[in-house]
């Protein structure tokens, strides 16, 4: 076996399933299928091998057997197995979302058989290369979706425009022999939480927002008149149920602390009531020590 040959064709296939990993496009992921599906099954069959090398090996086992044991072992393996059509053998290795990382660590056992001649370096810098994917990886399996859906490849890009990202792609067989692939789109919920502030950011340009301060109010019986935003929290005002919702309303939405208060209006006007009266009492002269 030439490996040399078979290893650059590996490479190559890890440098597509990197450029799919991160730049998420369709573009990416058809030149990936494009080179697969022009390989002979020889190469295809290798690739799988080193697929699951880098899959299966376990650390433990590559202190105990050689490098040179540990291919053979997986090639023998891979060789009982009943093997099916070329393009299948290629889709089941497409298919694997992880494949650059799969790949990467095949090819760290392979590098260092005795059968593999000197490859070229300018092809792929493996260490380098791997450190860019590691950080966009970082970044994808912390991704969560509000939606996830299944569409055809006609239907991607205007998702990827609306800023959906490419998750997955499934393939089935169908009863005429033709290989149909589907693409599974995530909405980021970061990009769902982003949607939502700009509906309540044109709640509150129509000013909607102090309606609905007054409903609040009227569902508990309160006083619109008394509900006030200060610069600081001041002192230990009562809290209600609208102040506790609006404060927490402030801190979601704006990221800040809420320093909504309430005082009961007419509580105001009997304390302003008692001071003016105290102050329109008249002092008697004869009262006075002078």
């Amino acid at each position: 076996m030439n490996y040399s040959h078979f290893i650059n064709v590996t490479k190559k296939v890890y440098q597509l399933a990197c450029n799919r990993q991160t730049s998420n496009s369709v573009e990416a992921i058809q030149q990936l299928e494009n080179y697969m599906y022009q390989l002979t099954f020889d190469e295809i069959k290798f690739i799988q091998t080193i697929m699951y090398l880098g899959r299966d090996t376990k650390d433990e086992e590559r202190l105990k057997y050689s490098n040179r044991e540990l291919f053979e072992s997986q090639k023998r393996y891979l060789e009982r197995k009943s093997w099916s059509k070329r393009e299948l053998e290629a889709d089941h290795i497409i298919a694997k979302t992880p494949l650059d990382e799969y790949l990467q660590k095949g090819l760290e056992i392979v590098k260092n058989l005795d059968t593999q001649l000197s490859c070229d370096n300018n092809n792929l810098n493996i260490e380098n290369e791997q450190i860019h994917v590691n950080n966009q990886k970082e970044a994808n399996y912390m991704s969560q979706y509000y939606k996830i859906e299944v569409v055809g490849a006609r239907f991607v890009n205007s998702y990827l425009e609306k800023g959906w990202v490419l998750i997955d792609t499934t393939r089935e067989l169908s009863s005429y022999g033709e290989i149909s692939v589907s693409y599974h789109m995530g909405y980021p919920i970061n990009s769902y939480i982003a949607d939502l502030k700009g509906i309540i950011d044109k709640y509150e340009e129509l000013e909607l927002f102090e309606e609905l301060k007054k409903r609040l109010c009227e569902k508990e019986g309160l006083d619109p008149q008394g509900l006030r935003e200060e610069s600081f929290y001041l002192g230990n005002h009562p809290k209600n149920e609208t102040v506790n919702f609006l404060n927490n309303y402030v801190n979601v939405l704006k990221n800040k602390n809420g320093n909504y208060i309430y005082v009961d209006p007419s509580s105001e006007k009997k304390e302003e009531s008692n001071i003016k009266e105290t102050a329109s009492v008249t002092v008697d002269e004869d009262d006075l020590p002078f």
